[in-house]
């Protein structure tokens, strides 16, 4: 099995941290089962006039789960979700999706894309041995209406990010710089959400900008980029975009500039460019 290079390079580190992060992940929930879906890997090379020649070292920075649950009670999944980040943010930053057992299972006799490839590809970081997963079976006419399916919210979802970007143009221009805001922040959530669902054939309904880009970024590596937090301005920016869905629409308090509006939409495009070229890319998965 090679479900990516990252995990295979470092392997041996990574078999120190599953294990300590499977422990906090059980302090609060009971998983049928946890799937390592990738990780990120940060290098660093350091090199100075009395040392000319250093080795670059890596190291593990976070990591994507999927979490098999039999209920999942009376939490929605985005506060359970939330839960098991922060207490692992302790430790090390992770993304997870929560998903109910039974419904992988469906997924996996339909042979979904998603459901498929994490059959054959994730690595089982824990298993506890109350469920038992049938190999999804190749299907042809199921391939193909997935792949239907796919094309049709790859259409969709360009067409939506396009016109929300045409209408925050149009409203920039006419100086309502917060609905222009909100705008951004819809053309950024379908081309987040389009990018998921053809990369991975997962569906994710949330509205949060920040978990899209992470779940997203198991797609594409360049989503990170696009808002890299390094500095008060680039915090300040994502922060509007965050903020853009409700606070523009409920609140009295929310205030951006044109100058913040056109470096926000530069940055919303982006996301629309790698959209097209993920949609390029990744529909060879379902051929």
């Amino acid at each position: 099995m090679r479900p990516f290079t990252i995990w295979h390079l470092m392997q041996q580190s990574f078999a120190v941290q599953q294990q300590e992060l499977v422990s906090l992940i059980l302090e609060q929930i009971d998983p049928d089962r946890i799937y390592l879906l990738g990780a990120s890997l940060l290098r660093r090379r350091g090199e100075s006039i009395f040392c000319s020649t250093a080795p670059t070292s890596g190291h593990s920075s976070d990591y994507f789960f999927l979490i098999l649950v039999s209920k999942l009670g009376d939490k929605p999944v985005y506060q359970l979700q939330d839960e098991i980040e922060q207490h692992c943010n302790t430790m090390m930053p992770v993304t997870t999706i929560v998903l109910e057992t039974k419904t992988f299972q469906e997924w996996l006799s339909e042979g979904r894309f998603f459901a498929a490839k994490v059959y054959h590809a994730a690595v089982c970081l824990y298993d506890g041995g109350n469920i038992h997963l049938m190999a999804p079976i190749a299907d042809e006419s199921k391939k193909e209406a997935e792949h239907k399916i796919i094309k049709t919210a790859y259409s969709n979802g360009l067409n939506k990010t396009e016109k929300f970007l045409a209408s925050a143009e149009i409203l920039r221009v006419s100086k309502q710089n917060n609905m222009a805001a909100f705008m951004l922040h819809q053309a950024a959530e379908q081309a987040l959400h389009t990018i998921l669902r053809i990369g991975t054939g997962f569906n994710n309904n949330t509205h949060n900008v920040e978990r899209l880009i992470r779940y997203a970024s198991m797609v594409s590596y360049q989503l990170p980029d696009i808002f890299p937090n390094k500095t008060e301005k680039d915090k300040r920016i994502f922060n509007l975009l965050k903020r853009a869905y409700s606070d523009t629409r409920y609140t009295n308090d929310y205030s951006i500039t044109a100058a913040e509006l056109l470096l926000l939409e530069d940055k919303v495009r982006k996301m629309q460019e790698i959209l097209v070229e993920v949609e390029k890319s990744k529909f060879k998965h379902y051929k």
